[in-house]
């Protein structure tokens, strides 16, 4: 029997959950679907990200306006987050005047404009941790499905690619803890390609791969004003890589550069796909090409997850750049 897709899963609900997996701005990709699920009739929606930002040593945003190059993302603890409030284990509202260590998240600086309750979740207590924490979400306000949404190519990452995944420790565990909820879930890739982790005949393989075993749920193409949302929200919370899914929809196509990883710009091929968001069954990729999800699935620490990362799949985890770098910065 066929999957449901999500437009149809979505036409018989009222409350949704939608959580930006990548950490950075990737809760901006979810703006769109809260304006569809709004059109819809929707009743209450949930939309955050993970503790995963890409701070400049300043405290801003990663972004080409400032001219700072980040190495690596902050896992920060979000029980550190001023005017936040616990809403499960491993999840909290924010605010517009949420903050931490002078920082704050997309999540708080796009509070007013998201379109739905603003949040942060944990990855800190690893993939077990959070999956019991949105477990417990879920059934207590009744969410009647959940979307994980991306940018780019790296939660495709198989292992075998032409370069190592740059940024894949936190996608996988965070689609790692949608695995078991009691609900449906989506995986949602905009942006197609734009982060530059993966070559597009890459991603073109293994996303078929995921097609022809049936994990293929639809897609949802940007509208003029879901395009424009994005790129105002891309003002506040300038991020590199967030716009390009936009800027495709106005387009803005072909070859271009972004700073992402260190002072050396990206290449990346913005194509018209890059307008759509495509949606998948998460437990799809997982068996089929993302195999570092399961193999961190039952982590229940942040350092467990980074151990197996390293050691078991032969990647350098994300959450350990900036550490690295400052030891060696204090060490000359």
């Amino acid at each position: 029997m066929n999957k449901p897709s999500l437009l149809e899963v979505a036409l018989k609900s009222k409350r949704a959950l939608i959580i930006g997996l990548g950490g950075g701005g990737d809760v901006i990709q979810g703006i769109p679907l809260v304006r569809l699920f709004r059109l819809l009739g929707f009743e209450e929606i949930f939309i955050g990200g993970i503790n995963c930002q890409w701070w400049s040593p300043t405290g801003k945003p990663q972004s080409d306006v400032y001219g700072e190059s980040v190495f690596g993302p902050t896992f920060y603890d979000i029980d550190g987050l001023s005017d936040s409030e616990a809403l499960a284990p491993q999840i909290r509202s924010v605010t517009a005047s949420s903050s931490i260590n002078g920082c704050q998240p997309p999540e708080a600086v796009l509070a007013d404009s998201l379109g739905g309750t603003p949040f942060v979740v944990s990855l800190n207590s690893g993939v077990v941790g959070l999956a019991a924490g949105l477990k417990e979400f879920v059934e207590a306000k009744g969410i009647d499905f959940v979307v994980g949404v991306d940018i780019g190519s790296d939660s495709f990452h198989r292992g075998d690619e032409a370069q190592a995944a740059h940024t894949s420790l936190a996608d996988f565990m965070s689609i790692g803890a949608l695995l078991d909820l009691p609900c449906p879930i989506f995986y949602g890739v905009a942006g197609y390609g734009c982060d530059g982790e993966m070559q597009l005949k890459e991603l073109d393989e293994r996303v078929g791969v995921v097609m022809r075993a049936g994990g293929y749920l639809g897609a949802h193409g940007l509208t003029q004003d879901d395009a424009d949302a994005i790129l105002e929200a891309c003002e506040l919370y300038p991020d590199p890589v967030e716009p390009m899914s936009a800027l495709a929809a106005k387009g803005e196509l072909g070859l271009r550069g972004i700073n992402t990883h260190g002072p050396w710009r990206t290449p990346i091929d913005v194509t018209p796909i890059a307008a759509v968001m495509l949606f998948f069954d998460p437990n799809v990729m997982a068996a089929e090409v993302s195999k570092g999800i399961l193999k961190l699935k039952g982590t229940t620490s942040l350092e467990e997850a980074e151990r197996i990362f390293e050691e078991e799949l032969g990647q350098y985890p994300e959450s350990k750049l900036k550490p690295t770098l400052n030891y060696f910065k204090t060490s000359l």
